[in-house]
């Protein structure tokens, strides 16, 4: 087993933008109301054709489910802490690369929070399989989320490979 650390690089700016995008997550999660569609979207409905047992289910286990989400956020936030969202920095400083260090063992909370976070955006701006592509800067977002997220798989698979040479 593969035990080193995964090394993304980003620019200065993408971290800033990723450490957001994480730390409004977080928020959501802590404030969330019990009708929010795109909390529900990561609490899924066990038994939609059973209104009593689906809301059985979901009392039973909803609080557990947010709370892996946003211990998994915050996860993923330490490794980020490097980056303040609010700075205001130069275009030279937010072109800058910068490494993030994600241990192998934070990799999945990494993994899962990507994925809830774009789990939320979809449903804010109606993305669905039908309709995939709403355009504007909503979709540019969860677009590029999309993105970190195949690059840090591809990074974790990279490593896994050439752990085995």
């Amino acid at each position: 087993m593969n035990t080193s650390p995964i090394v993304l690089t980003v620019a200065t700016i993408e971290g800033m933008h990723l450490a957001r995008l994480v730390d409004d997550f977080v928020a959501l999660l802590r404030e969330t109301e019990e009708d929010d569609p795109g909390v529900a979207r990561l609490t899924p409905d066990a038994y939609p054709d059973d209104d009593d047992a689906s809301a059985a289910f979901a009392a039973a286990t909803r609080a557990d489910l947010l709370d892996r989400r946003l211990h998994d956020a915050r996860t993923m936030r330490s490794a980020l802490d490097a980056f303040d969202p609010d700075a205001d920095v130069t275009d030279e400083v937010a072109r800058a690369p910068r490494d993030v260090i994600v241990r192998r063992e934070d990799v999945d909370a990494w993994l899962r929070t990507l994925t809830a976070i774009r789990l939320v955006i979809a449903t804010r701006l109606g993305i669905t399989e039908e309709q995939p592509d709403v355009g504007g800067d909503g979709q540019a977002v969860y677009d590029w989320v999309g993105y970190r997220l195949e690059l840090l798989i591809e990074a974790v698979d990279e490593s896994d490979a050439d752990a085995l040479r």
